[in-house]
């Protein structure tokens, strides 16, 4: 046995969707080894996880082949102690673990038989060494552009967030660190844009398409788009009304427009307006039903900012029994050009995704288009990369100041991460080959 206990955690360095190896030598055989990973972080605020192990005959336990025993997850995996990180509340609000594309730290350490025995620090990124990171704020555009530093051109894609607002780098970086030129592009809650997800124009879409389209760096014919919730809206809305896009994941997304989010609570008596426009003109979209706003519970009663979560789903699935706003918001997905891809959780209770995302397949079907639907039960609202913390079921809304439920187990949406993070790189990759 060695001289005392040791922990070796690989790669020091490497990309967010790596797998981390992490194997403890020296221990008691069949003692208890007890493995801890922390994140403290500016933005994305402090993380913790924790596993426990029972060390083998020999005294040694691998993180990534070994079942825990006990702590934040049962199973043997090797992104275990990522994505069972859990936020200290107390820490700083969260502005989205992948929001920002700069690394982040994570300090490994290890107990043998309930004493501190090691540590070691290793860094995980979403942009690799190879891929640059360029500011845009051409033609009115607030977006980040990631390319590859050799400036061969790339298949592009262009990738929307949900109703938070805001710019979030964290995929697009990613993406472009397996081999794409991303555009992170923010549509409101961001300088000078809209404050509120209401009547935003598509032309400001087409404009950041024609952008890639102009780019060297950027494969010619060769875009896609990646929508996230009422970005995943947005994305299928995009692709059916441009024909430049030839491809389109949609994360949690809708086939039916919705109605258009305010910065805070409509006024009694208040109608609903569009979140989209074209050619000046609002989009049809489905209202909330008259018994209930998205400020409401599911019973109609109204709930303060620190009351339990509030589940959306409820809502949804009531406007969606307007059968005649449902057909008239229809997005035309049969218009898409190129394949399309949805994902999405059967314990999503921000709202019904697998149940919207069906509309759009069932359109596609109609029109005797095919698509890939991935459906997964236990996950909820936040399915994303592999390697995240998918522990948060619950995000307090920017536009309102609500507590909103997600849904999901912390296990159910770390297999669906897992799963479809692979998934959606090899449909990318294949729908935007050459030729």
């Amino acid at each position: 046995m060695a001289d005392r206990p040791r922990l070796s955690v690989s790669p020091a360095s490497a990309l967010v969707d790596a797998a981390m190896d992490v194997r403890v030598t020296g221990a008691r055989p069949r003692g208890a080894v007890t493995i801890r990973a922390h994140v403290d972080h500016p933005v994305r605020g402090r993380w913790r996880s924790e596993a426990v192990f029972e060390a083998n005959a020999a005294g040694d336990v691998d993180a990534a082949s070994n079942r825990p025993v006990a702590g934040g997850y049962a199973s043997a995996d090797p992104f275990g102690l990522l994505w069972s990180l859990e936020r200290d509340p107390t820490s700083v609000p969260l502005g989205g673990f992948a929001a920002p594309s700069d690394p982040f730290d994570v300090e490994v350490t290890v107990d043998v038989d309930g004493a501190p025995a090691d540590r070691i620090r290793v860094r995980r990124c979403f942009l690799s060494e190879a891929v640059v990171r360029e500011p845009v704020r051409d033609d009115s555009l607030v977006a980040t552009f990631f390319r590859g530093a050799d400036s061969a051109p790339r298949p592009g894609v262009l990738l929307v967030g949900g109703s938070d607002g805001g710019l979030a780098e964290g995929t697009a970086a990613l993406l472009a660190s397996h081999g794409f030129a991303a555009l992170a592009l923010a549509y409101f809650r961001a300088e000078h844009l809209p404050a509120e997800l209401m009547e935003i124009p598509l032309e400001y879409f087409e404009t950041a398409i024609r952008w890639l389209g102009r780019r060297a760096d950027v494969a010619p014919g060769r875009l896609g788009v990646v929508g996230r919730s009422r970005g995943g809206e947005l994305a299928l809305l995009l692709a059916a009304t441009f024909p430049d896009l030839a491809a389109v994941v949609g994360y949690v997304p809708s086939g039916v427009v919705h109605a258009g989010i305010a910065a805070a609570a409509p006024a009694a008596g208040s109608a609903p307006r569009s979140a989209w426009t074209h050619h000046g003109k609002p989009l049809p979209f489905v209202p909330p039903p008259l018994d209930g706003r998205p400020t409401e519970d599911a019973t109609g009663s109204t709930a303060s900012a620190e009351d339990t979560a509030l589940e959306l789903t409820p809502m949804f699935l009531r406007s969606l029994e307007d059968r005649a706003a449902v057909a008239a918001a229809a997005i035309p997905v049969e218009r898409i050009r190129g394949p399309v891809l949805l994902v999405s959780g059967e314990d999503d209770r921000l709202w019904p995704s697998p149940l919207l995302a069906e509309l759009a397949v069932a359109r596609l079907a109609a029109h005797g288009r095919t698509s890939t639907h991935l459906r997964y039960a236990s996950a909820g609202h936040m399915i994303g990369p592999v390697g995240l913390p998918a522990t948060a079921n619950t995000i307090i809304h920017p536009l309102r100041g609500r507590a909103l439920a997600l849904g999901g187990s912390p296990a159910g949406n770390a297999a669906a991460a897992s799963d479809s993070w692979p998934r959606v790189l090899q449909f990318l990759r294949a729908s935007l080959a050459a030729g």
